[in-house]
């Protein structure tokens, strides 16, 4: 009888865990599409779309593919790839820019 209850404390404990590493994966995902959302604000600000237009529309679409793989198709991984994507494309539109307003 102990040996039944341990396993199925044992067995809900795992699940928990389980789902909250699930939970995590999707909040470090959309910090990733926001940390991307953020950088090519600021590359557009830069002057990027004129001055570094292939970075910058790298960096737009990349972050595209990002949010439909994220909301649309699941795939948390390939979303969090995108969103690197975008991120170091469109920081080197801010760079190539000039770097930003002054």
């Amino acid at each position: 009888m102990k040996t039944t209850c341990a396993r199925i404390v044992l067995l809900l404990c795992c699940a928990a865990l389980l789902a909250s590493c699930s939970q995590y994966r999707y909040f470090s995902t959309s910090n990733r599409i926001g940390e991307a959302r953020e950088s090519l604000a600021k590359a557009k600000a830069a002057g990027a779309e004129t001055k570094a237009p292939m970075d910058y529309y790298m960096a737009q679409e990349y972050l595209v593919y990002a949010d439909k793989e994220a909301v649309g198709d699941g795939d948390n991984k390939q979303a969090q790839i995108y969103a690197g994507k975008s991120l170091k494309h469109s920081e080197q539109a801010i760079l190539t820019a000039g770097g930003g307003a002054k």
